[in-house]
């Protein structure tokens, strides 16, 4: 399994795993793949000034997990260890909530473009729809979950920007609710995560979509970005300090290795710590340009091992938990061949979610067939797979159920 550590606690022997990670936000991420060989490799990663590393346990030389045990068996057992947080039974079906949530999630589109574009053009932003907008995504959220979850894997490449804003903006709400926050903190989380990098429209282009490893100068510009954001809605007035400090903690890191102050475990506000967690998820399954997604089952696995290190102890846990290890919109292969569209997740059993039949066992499309794989025994998820890659559209799939 993946785990990252410090460069501090690098040896010989172990196995250092290129995790795609964006290197635009983590420049002092180790990422040259390979097994660490001496003493003086290790001393070279230090003195190159790199300060994290993931490695991955399975192949390195001592510390390894036991043979035959997948990354979601593992996951699957950690979460068994938290306490059952219930289930919020959904008030509509969700192909009746896809279709207004559809509408919703386009018209944010809209909105998140053209305030990123006000900050860029002019350095001012009408926020006057934001609450209006957010409102609508909780009330969707309450109604069924599983809409606008689905809709968020549904991504266009060129738009990753604004529908970035909005997918942090909706799973920080997602996964407050499933914490148990009361609405009016969700409609903050909600906010902070729409607004949460309006400051990167103010970072030049050449840094911001550069092909290469940022300098050190380039990077503290690049770090100004959650400042930018949290400067120009404190001047505003009237914005709630949830929404400030998650704008500008949504990159600091539980080790005190993050920006823009370094702070450090309970010194993050607790919108900042949700943020943190919900924007790398978003980040690492979204296409990019320059990167394939990451599927979200393996997204979710490096995170845990990350817990500790850039998020606080239990909250990737919790969040694992409220997505499940297949999300809502994952396309799987079942050991039948079958290949469904995951569309509700199994917060007591996370390997055993309910599925939407959408291909044969011979890959052919056929009419969509409900499954619970909680029922069943013999049946079970084989793979996760690229939607783009085998066809299959996770929307219209649920959209149709």
């Amino acid at each position: 399994m993946l785990k990252k550590i410090g460069t501090v606690e690098l040896k010989p022997g172990m196995f250092v795993v290129d995790t795609g990670i964006s290197w635009l936000e983590n420049p002092y991420l180790y990422a040259h793949e390979g097994l660490v060989g001496s003493e003086s490799d290790v001393r070279r990663i230090r003195d190159e000034g790199y300060l994290e590393v993931f490695i991955d346990t399975r192949r390195s030389l001592f510390g390894r997990d036991p043979d035959g045990v997948s990354d979601e068996e593992i996951l699957s057992g950690a979460l068994q260890q938290l306490e059952d947080p219930g289930v919020l039974e959904p008030q509509v079906p969700v192909a009746e909530e896809m279709r207004k949530a559809t509408v919703l999630y386009d018209t944010t589109v809209r909105y998140a473009r053209g305030i990123m574009d006000e900050m860029r053009d002019k350095g001012v932003v009408d926020m006057s729809e934001a609450e209006p907008l957010v409102d609508s995504m909780l009330g969707s959220i309450t109604r069924n979950t599983n809409a606008l979850v689905g809709l968020a894997k549904l991504r266009n490449v060129d738009e990753y920007t604004y529908t970035h804003c909005i997918n942090v903006g909706l799973l920080s709400m997602v996964f407050g609710r499933h914490l148990g926050f009361g609405p009016v903190t969700l409609a903050r989380l909600g906010l902070a995560g729409l607004f949460h990098d309006l400051g990167k429209a103010r970072i030049p282009d050449d840094i911001l979509k550069s092909p290469r490893r940022l300098s050190p100068d380039e990077f503290e510009v690049m770090k100004g970005h959650p400042g930018i954001g949290f400067e120009y809605m404190r001047e505003r007035g009237g914005v709630p300090e949830e929404v400030l400090e998650g704008v500008y903690e949504h990159h600091e890191k539980h080790n005190g290795l993050g920006y823009p102050r370094g702070l450090r475990g309970e010194q993050i506000s607790v919108a900042g710590r949700i943020l943190a967690v919900v924007d790398v998820y978003d980040a690492l399954t979204s296409r990019r340009v320059y990167k394939e997604p990451m599927l979200p089952h393996k997204a979710l696995s490096l995170m845990y091992g990350m817990r500790g290190q850039d998020f606080s102890p239990g909250l990737v846990e919790r969040f694992i938990r409220c997505l499940g290890i297949y999300p809502v919109g994952s396309v799987v292969e079942l050991n039948t061949g079958q290949r469904c569209v995951v569309s509700e997740a199994n917060l007591r059993n996370p390997l055993q979610p309910r599925v939407l039949i959408v291909h044969d066992s011979k890959g052919r499309p056929c009419s969509p067939r409900p499954l619970d794989l909680a029922g069943q025994t013999a049946v079970r998820i084989a793979t996760c797979l690229d939607p783009v890659g085998v066809g299959i559209d996770p929307g219209r799939a649920l959209g149709a159920m």
